[in-house]
């Protein structure tokens, strides 16, 4: 059996543009229909950013609006 914590001590200490390519494969590896259990929390976090959207769909910032606030920022 692998030792998580032993594998990511060793992941954590590759350089980040290697780490990028561990999540990436990861994150890839993760079948598109496998059930994801949340928390309530996160469902009510869910549900009130659903809500929050109904309520003001004009509020909604395209993909190009959020980068550009984020350089913005930096």
């Amino acid at each position: 059996m692998i030792d998580i914590d032993q594998a990511l001590a060793e992941l954590t200490a590759l350089p980040v543009t290697d780490r990028l390519r561990v999540v990436e494969s990861l994150w890839d590896s993760i079948p598109h229909d496998a059930p994801i259990e949340i928390s309530p929390d996160q469902r009510a976090e869910l549900k009130r950013r659903i809500a929050a959207y109904r309520q003001s769909p004009e509020q909604l910032l395209t993909w190009e609006e959020v980068l550009d606030r984020l350089r913005d920022v930096g």
